[in-house]
């Protein structure tokens, strides 16, 4: 053949070929993940918070677990505090109920209510034995004698060492104050003071103010101006040493908690004096 014939047969068959070509579809790349490419992990789900046990804490150990605890979640918990009466069976100034119960997964902006222990002295003011319930620092003879005020404070009939002679009570340096006779030491009205101290109005006795402890506080020589800001002593028991009964530190939240008993001693260790301070709020 020549070539013009080859030319003339090969002519169709290039062209079935572009046209099949042509009509090829061209591979698209998916943008679908296929079923073996694994999803990306999101971040771990994290911890849920839950409730502490607050029961037999201190109001302000108890107070700042809660404050911590909403420190380091930021849930904005709103902690609500009231009071439940007790017996010597718990200190006052311990929690003994709690509301969510501990372990209770706590939702954002959640109320944690709580109660701690009090006496009501007008029911039942002890007095109370507790094995721990002198904290010090001052210990020895002047801690039994002390002790043996607290109880006359919770019930006078069970007299405490005073000189025979009638005692002085007062508030602070003296601003309001009395002189309790012998034949009035028993009688708990003879010891209370009707005036406005402390921005609270009376009446104010030193002796419902320790009953109220449950036989637990601090002891320390001298006079304690704590959050009163007056450690004056009273003019009428200048001359005599002194011992001061305070409010436990691990009780007291705030001023308005702080409290002081202050026993003016002679030469025989006899009292002579009684001092009441309270913290403003």
């Amino acid at each position: 053949m020549t070539n013009g014939v080859w030319i003339g047969v090969l002519a169709p068959t290039v062209l079935a070929l572009a046209m099949t070509a042509c009509s090829t579809p061209v591979e698209q790349r998916s943008s679908v993940a296929s079923p073996t490419e694994q999803p990306t992990s999101s971040s771990p789900t994290p911890d849920p918070v839950t409730m502490p046990d607050l029961i037999g804490l201190t109001s302000s150990v108890a107070g700042r677990r809660i404050g911590q605890l909403d420190g380091s979640t930021r849930l904005g918990l709103s902690p609500s505090w009231s009071g439940a009466p007790v017996r010597c069976d718990v200190r006052p100034g311990t929690v003994v109920h709690q509301r969510p119960p501990a372990g209770t997964r706590l939702r954002r902006r959640q109320v944690i209510r709580v109660q701690t222990a009090y006496l009501d002295i007008g029911v039942f003011r002890g007095p109370c034995s507790p094995t721990a319930g002198d904290l010090g620092p001052l210990r020895g003879t002047d801690a039994t004698l002390a002790r043996r005020f607290y109880r006359f404070a919770a019930d006078p009939t069970l007299g405490a060492p005073f000189a025979p002679e009638p005692v002085w009570h007062g508030i602070g340096s003296g601003s309001v104050a009395t002189w309790v006779s012998v034949a009035q030491r028993a009688d708990l009205s003879a010891w209370r003071l009707d005036t406005l101290y402390a921005e609270r109005s009376g009446p104010f006795s030193a002796l419902d103010v320790l009953a109220a402890s449950g036989g637990y506080y601090q002891l320390h020589r001298g006079t304690s101006a704590g959050c009163s800001g007056d450690a004056d002593d009273p003019p009428a028991m200048a001359g005599f040493r002194s011992i001061t009964l305070s409010s436990p530190r691990d009780t007291t939240d705030a001023c308005l908690d702080w409290w002081s008993v202050t026993l003016y001693l002679d030469e025989d260790d006899l009292i002579r004096g009684v001092a009441l301070r309270l913290g403003a709020p």
